[in-house]
């Protein structure tokens, strides 16, 4: 039976030389804090009750310090860099009609840990390192070697009518935290940097997408402290991107509990209400604040090709179920064909 750190370095994501970093001492701590998210986690609630103020980034990060496992970036952890060879496109002429452009962050599901084999047969590209190339399996700037769903959602989008051009920067990272991508965190400077090379390369963002939560479902982080971090990571998107740019924010929780560790039973996976309630509680219309699907929902553990990622039926569901949420953009027709 695998290892309860496997949950942040998953058989698809196993380094592919020796660990010199001992994760058996992680193992009681980290298995205390799933049964807490499950049982403990904080409900946000919808009444009219006086609103606690908001922590500090600061404060939030001091809170959970040391429960975060040092995950080397090696194998499947590795960002990849692209293939060898693939013609390099000039970003500045690939923006022609109605053109998405896409930062995309989160965990594993979002980067490329998909059942691969995808090429898009559309005008979809990946951007990374202000180089921009056809978009396929897999996605540079994001880790893993796999597949994507990101491809299939930008067929999907300008075979819908909703763009001409679709272009994609996924800086994912597996096994990742919030509590990483906010304010403190080790990818908060990554998410930074990739807002601003987009503008440097005359591409700023339509649209910033993020499917993050099963690790800290897993890691135990309170719903209050989860929707203070990302209320800090929209707060500082929206200082790079202005007003107008579309933030949707993914609701998910799901992870294998490895304790239990019969993947065949479905009582054996695990999820976090209150995160998925602070990931809805998230959206603001009115300040370009939307939610995304409810892959909690959507992908069954039976649709996980390891019991944590999507398989490519899975991957192609994820991406229909972001058509409708993106039909509200201002810059694409209201309409699915």
């Amino acid at each position: 039976m695998p290892l309860l750190h496997d949950f942040f370095r998953p058989r698809s994501e196993h380094a592919l030389t020796p660990q010199a970093m001992p994760f058996h001492r992680l193992t009681l701590g980290l298995a205390g804090l799933a049964a807490l998210a499950v049982l403990g986690g904080r409900v946000v609630s919808h009444d009219a009750a006086p609103t606690p103020a908001r922590r500090s980034p600061a404060a939030v990060q001091d809170r959970y310090a040391g429960r975060l496992p040092d995950l080397p970036e090696t194998g499947e952890l590795v960002v990849y860099a692209g293939a060898p060879g693939e013609p390099a496109l000039d970003c500045a002429t690939l923006r022609q009609g109605r053109t998405m452009v896409a930062l995309v962050f989160g965990q594993s599901n979002a980067s490329n840990t998909v059942d691969p084999g995808y090429e898009s047969g559309r005008p979809v590209y990946a951007f990374a390192d202000g180089v921009c190339t056809k978009a396929r399996d897999a996605l540079p700037g994001a880790t893993g070697t796999k597949g994507s769903s990101w491809p299939r959602l930008g067929d999907k989008l300008i075979a819908g009518g909703f763009y001409d051009t679709v272009i994609f920067a996924n800086i994912a990272r597996g096994g990742s935290s919030i509590l990483e991508w906010g304010p403190g965190g080790r990818h908060n400077a990554v998410l930074l940097a990739s807002l601003d090379a987009l503008a440097k390369a005359g591409l700023p963002p339509t649209h910033v997408l993020l499917h993050q939560g099963e690790a800290d479902c897993a890691l135990g982080v309170a719903a209050p402290d989860y929707a203070d971090m990302l209320a800090a990571v929209i707060d500082q998107i929206r200082s790079k991107v202005g007003p107008e740019t579309d933030v949707l924010v993914a609701r998910t929780s799901q992870y294998f509990d490895l304790v239990c560790g019969n993947a065949a039973n479905p009582a054996c996976y695990k999820t976090c209400p209150a995160l998925t309630q602070a990931q809805t509680a998230a959206a603001d219309p009115q300040r370009h604040v939307l939610s995304g699907p409810d892959t909690d929902r959507l992908v069954p553990y039976s649709d996980r090709n390891d019991g944590y990622h999507f398989t490519a039926q899975a991957a192609d569901r994820f991406a229909e179920a972001w058509l409708p949420l993106l039909a509200r953009s201002e810059a694409a027709p209201s309409r699915l064909q």
